[in-house]
């Protein structure tokens, strides 16, 4: 369907769903005019329509080929089309026809007003009670019935091939000098319709991305009961996580606290991730047949479609972060503040959306996408993880794991998280010395530590600063989105030039 007015393409604004086969509540008039709509959209350099008329009543028929005159016009888009005996109506809409006879032989070619004279002088007057378009077609139709009316039908085929020839001859003989000066007339007028041609093409990106904005909105509002879905789990996890790490109090910052705050944190960017990258995997890769089918008709470009998503589905599911996080922050005794939890599981969020987009657009379907971003993510996320018992700084960490956690937006979301948690946190004083050797099988090192910088320096985060770690989140998104550019600008088929 189309927006309110149909953007001149002759469409009332949707109440119907188009496509889902015998589900579709559009008629075949109606999927027929949405198909030419859909073609001559994409500003092609030549529109081509074979009997787009076939199947359809009169009336519908009729309708087809005024759209495709209308837009052909409007548009300055040259169209051709073939058409079997045309009612009247449907004739007065043609500009120029092209008469051809079994074997390809040409038996006119040009104005549609000069028909009827062109075939009168040569001895073959069309009837005043007769649709010239039938009357042209009986010229060149042979009946395979008769054989001796075939021989003559034939002839008479033979002897209008040849006239027109003649005539062409003749026609163009002094048109030299007429294409000179026409390519002198386009020549002058090339620089002034520069920037006409610049505002246009502007105009029609900002009408295709908002097109391609609007669908992305419905897709999530129809998609209601999804929504409802992940409201109620974004809520019901904080309050799981909430139950389940009950050290992390209100009233007081206890050293037995620390891997549980550290654990806390850890599962709340886990379960946010996969959440998003499974959805945006899903969505993503389910559209991606449609994407290269309109992609191939040129109706938008790869660019366009991807910011159409961005603006779309971001703020969509950066909400749900928000939600987990401020239903996190009033059941738990987390020291970072409201603002630091929304604003880095938001980011983290978006991050994985931003991969799940760079996954998708290089595969080709739904099962390929989930096939390759489950193990990704599972990587991403075991190298992302902090070991709550500390990091032990005597082993030289392995160059590769090092490479592939810069890739982490879990691993970036858990260190801002940690840094924020435990950056100047004091501890209250729990247990004495030989309480704190109690705890050394199950704490390891942050048994022995007195404040969060110490955390921090046991957890190799002691260099480690909040908005530094948020910037570098911001790089990981934004080559994310990179790729799922270059994914879709180049991963789809490629086509060779004939």
């Amino acid at each position: 369907g189309g927006g309110g007015g149909g953007g001149g393409f002759g469409f009332r604004k949707a109440t119907k769903r188009a496509g889902g086969g015998a589900a579709s509540g559009l008629s075949g008039g109606e999927r027929r005019r949405l198909s030419v709509a859909l073609e001559l959209m994409t500003e092609p350099k030549i529109f081509l329509a074979d009997e787009p008329t076939t199947g359809l009543d009169s009336s519908q028929a009729g309708k087809v080929v005024s759209l495709i005159s209308k837009l052909a016009k409007d548009r300055k888009i040259p169209s051709i089309c073939t058409l079997h005996q045309p009612k009247s109506s449907i004739w007065k809409m043609l500009d120029e026809f092209i008469l051809l006879a079994p074997g390809g032989k040409m038996c006119y070619a040009g104005n549609r007003n000069d028909a009827t004279a062109y075939f009168k002088e040569i001895g073959y007057e069309c009837p005043h009670d007769t649709n010239p378009a039938e009357w042209f077609i009986d010229l060149v139709t042979i009946d395979t019935d008769d054989l001796e009316q075939g021989t003559k039908d034939i002839a008479r085929i033979n002897f209008l091939h040849h006239r027109f020839l003649e005539s062409c001859t003749s026609l163009h003989a002094g048109d030299e000098q007429a294409c000179l000066d026409k390519q002198q007339l386009a020549t002058n007028s090339k620089d002034a319709g520069t920037v006409n041609r610049t505002m246009f093409s502007i105009s029609r990106t900002l009408q295709r991305f908002g097109a391609l904005f609007q669908r992305s909105l419905r897709q999530n509002i129809r998609n209601t009961r999804v929504l409802m879905l992940r409201l109620g789990a974004a809520v019901l996890q904080a309050k799981l996580f909430a139950s389940i790490f009950k050290s992390v109090r209100h009233d007081k910052s206890l050293t037995k606290s620390i891997a549980d705050r550290v654990a806390l944190l850890t599962y709340g960017c886990i379960n946010l991730s996969i959440m998003a990258l499974m959805k945006t995997l899903d969505l993503f890769a389910k559209e991606r047949g449609v994407v290269l089918r309109e992609q191939m008709r040129s109706s938008y470009s790869s660019l366009e479609y991807l910011l159409a998503k961005v603006f779309a589905e971001m703020p969509l599911d950066a909400s749900f972060a928000l939600i987990f996080a401020s239903v996190l922050k009033k059941l738990t005794g987390l020291r970072s503040s409201m603002g630091t939890l929304m604003k880095t599981y938001c980011l983290m969020t978006i991050s994985s959306v931003s991969l799940g987009f760079a996954i998708g657009s290089i595969a080709s379907t739904a099962e390929t996408a989930m096939a390759l971003g489950v193990p990704v993510l599972v990587i991403l996320m075991v190298v992302g993880v902090i070991n709550p018992s500390g990091v032990n700084t005597d082993e030289a960490p392995n160059r590769v794991m090092e490479w592939i956690k810069l890739f982490s937006p879990i691993k970036w979301a858990i260190e801002a998280l940690v840094t924020a948690e435990f950056r100047g946190m004091t501890f209250e004083k729990d247990r004495d010395f030989w309480g704190n050797l109690k705890e050394l099988p199950r704490m390891g090192g942050l048994a022995m530590v007195r404040d969060g910088d110490e955390v921090l320096d046991a957890l190799g985060l002691g260099n480690a600063n909040y908005n530094e770690i948020m910037i570098n989140l911001s790089k990981l998104t934004g080559t994310f989105l990179m790729l799922s550019w270059l994914g879709l600008a180049f991963g789809g088929p490629k086509f060779q030039q004939t």
